[in-house]
């Protein structure tokens, strides 16, 4: 038997991490032959979109798929290890920091512009190489000003037949709804704590890391294979989480202080205020699950000065409250209003201040 050559790329399809809802919606689709022309893929960052459009673009370049299931890619042939190096001809990706390369920026630029659109334009104009359909990806498409979002839709409208589009966003409400509309949309959820822990063990992360790095998560897997490899990302939630534990355990005078400057940066914020309601809910969790679990009190300290007749009961409403405050935001109520009416609902500390 010939053994394996030892520089054979690791096969790579439809990862098992990534919310299984939206990964069968794609599967579906180029089981039955029924492709859209273009894809809205929609989540928070970290959850895997780009992985996501990864694996699609894989598989509709892969020359040997699977006979039985065509949504299956073999990982091995060379268009496969061409679009996972990133140099697929037929594939093309279109970022903050593809642009910035263009420019000739370190990092990443602000957002996208109509010159990325103008530059898509060109590159459709053109028909595959090597595969049946171009695919053209589109990552934080959020970041798209209006001007740039008409001329995309100009092209979503007449698309021509050898391309399908692939746009990611952080945001959906950030698109216009005429660019929504000629999508089809596929939402991708956080996953388990559990899930994210399998995935980091069999990467080679330590058990412990990986049940912080999950916890810290806040269910998005993408950011926590980052967190995994970065350890500046891993202090940034950190310190997040840190910063949670102060606001819970600050005085409810210094609480509707601090929702009130929130929700007046809420506009330019967005991303970090939600993130740091979730590390509020992260931790509320924690804290009913010392209450309702782990046996008495005593054994179990709290990390929050609560008072001492604080119950399950009242966590519980707090944690409501957060996730309430959470889909508020998402429904565009007035920000201060919405953390405001979050912050009330927090048990009483131990002391209060004179």
């Amino acid at each position: 038997m010939t053994a394996p050559a030892t520089n054979a790329p690791e096969q790579t399809c439809w990862p098992g991490w990534i919310d299984d809802i939206a990964v069968a919606r794609l599967r579906q689709s180029i089981r039955e032959a029924h492709l859209n022309h273009a894809y809205l893929l929609y989540g928070p960052s970290g959850v895997g979109k780009a992985a996501l459009g990864q694996v699609f673009a894989q598989v509709m370049c892969c020359t040997s798929r699977e006979p039985g299931d065509p949504s299956v890619a073999c990982g091995v042939c060379r268009g496969c290890r061409n679009v996972i190096r990133g140099t697929h001809p037929d594939v093309e990706v279109f970022s903050l920091e593809s642009e910035a390369r263009l420019a000739e920026k370190p990092g990443r630029t602000a957002s996208l512009g109509i010159d990325t659109i103008r530059r898509l334009r060109a590159s459709i104009s053109l028909l595959p190489l090597e595969s049946p359909k171009r695919v053209m990806i589109i990552e934080d498409a959020e970041t798209l000003p209006v001007p740039a979002q008409q001329a995309l839709l100009k092209v979503l409208e007449e698309p021509p037949p050898s391309v399908i589009f692939l746009l990611l966003a952080d945001e959906l409400e950030s698109l216009l709804e005429t660019v929504r509309s000629r999508c089809e949309g596929v939402q991708l959820r956080p996953v388990s704590k559990a899930t994210i822990e399998s995935v980091l063990t069999g990467t080679g992360v330590g058990a412990v890391q990986a049940s912080e790095i999950a916890a810290l998560s806040h269910g998005l897997p993408a950011w926590a294979l980052s967190a995994a490899t970065d350890a500046k990302t891993l202090q940034a939630r950190r310190d997040e989480r840190e910063a949670a534990r102060a606001w819970l355990s600050s005085s409810p005078y210094d609480r509707l202080v601090a929702a009130y400057k929130l929700g007046g940066q809420y506009s330019k914020r967005r991303g970090e205020i939600a993130r740091n309601i979730q590390s509020v809910i992260s931790v509320l969790r924690e804290e009913m699950y010392r209450l309702t679990t782990l046996g008495e009190p005593s054994s179990t300290p709290s990390e929050l000065p609560f008072a001492a007749n604080v119950t399950a009961q009242h966590v519980a409403r707090a944690l409501a409250a957060s996730l309430r405050c959470l889909d508020d935001l998402e429904r565009n109520v007035r920000p201060r209003l919405a953390l405001e009416a979050m912050v009330l609902a927090w048990p009483n500390l131990q002391s209060q201040p004179t």
